[in-house]
């Protein structure tokens, strides 16, 4: 699969796909995460290397990787979006609020803002 050279920017959105594309709907939703951690980082410190340098992150979190990772060029991890989470609360919240919204993720033009709905109790 070939990743856009607009993965990872903000105001870019993905169209709702299938159920059965799974691997798709992955994709929008490591998108939609990776624009919200490049907008945390460059509010905290202009550039992801000068973060990165700042952060007490393991080894692995090295810029050549996240650099991969939020241009879609490598595929986040459980990991790196624990990681990611615990850094920034935006990207902890952002992540809840498109599994809540289900797979896959739709279009979302305002990267600012996502509705969601209330998951259904299956109780009822």
């Amino acid at each position: 699969m070939q990743v856009p050279k607009s993965f990872g920017k903000a105001g870019t959105p993905f169209a709702f796909v299938g159920e059965e594309d799974a691997q798709l709907a992955a994709a929008q939703f490591q998108h939609l995460v990776a624009n919200t951690i490049r907008e945390c980082v460059l509010r905290k410190s202009g550039t992801l290397r000068s973060y990165l340098e700042e952060a007490k992150f393991p080894s692995e979190m090295t810029y050549d990787r996240v650099s991969r990772i939020q241009r879609g060029e490598t595929m986040m991890t459980i990991t790196d979006l624990l990681i990611w989470s615990n850094a920034f609360q935006e990207v902890r919240v952002r992540a809840a609020e498109l599994v809540a919204a289900g797979s896959p993720v739709r279009e979302k033009l305002d990267e600012e803002a996502i509705s969601v709905e209330p998951a259904s109790d299956p109780e009822k």
